[in-house]
């Protein structure tokens, strides 16, 4: 892992950066159907997500990006996209951010290893992140803060839930459970 600048005065924005999706989406302990190297075992039942269901994650994702670069915690679109626990971490996050005078800037990679049932209403999402191009920045100046630049990917298990039948599915929960997926 290399670290931008000269380290010091941002030391908890490096820290922040090396766990980004766990601080940015929040976190809990590893799923037990991960293998050792972090990837979802055969007994997961992983299947291709359905286009409303990956449609639904994208729009999380690019409203959650956009959330960052103007931190809002009120933003309303975050209400369309995210419910519950999950809803609550993006916004006490952002207000984190906003407190702290940083953003974060640049795209996330993303490479969905597929969904399984939950139960009624509800999906996980099972998505390899990448993280190396979004950064922290100062809000005033727009330069980078000191921060781990080359982070592990993280295997992250997003529980989508739909609310009443044909609404619309959001993300309700987040579990990192691997890195270097």
């Amino acid at each position: 892992m290399r670290l931008r600048g000269a380290g010091g005065a941002a030391a908890g924005a490096a820290a922040c950066a090396a766990l980004a999706l766990a601080a940015a989406t929040g976190c809990t302990s590893p799923e037990s159907s991960a293998s050792a190297d972090g990837r979802p075992s055969a007994e997961a039942g992983l299947r291709n997500p359905d286009p409303e269901v990956r449609q639904a994650y994208d729009a999380y994702w690019a409203a959650w990006l956009t959330a960052n670069r103007t931190p809002d915690p009120a933003d309303p679109a975050l209400e369309r996209v995210a419910t519950g626990t999950q809803l609550a971490e993006l916004r006490e996050n952002l207000a984190h951010s906003r407190t702290a005078g940083q953003v974060l800037l640049g795209e996330v990679g993303h490479r969905v290893e597929g969904v399984s049932d939950a139960g009624p209403g509800q999906l996980v999402l099972h998505d390899c992140i990448d993280l190396d191009r979004w950064l922290i920045h100062d809000a005033r100046t727009g330069r980078p803060v000191d921060q781990l630049e080359d982070k592990p990917t993280q295997l992250g298990a997003f529980t989508l839930k739909r609310e009443g039948e044909g609404g619309p599915w959001r993300v309700a929960s987040l579990r990192v459970i691997g890195e270097n997926c």
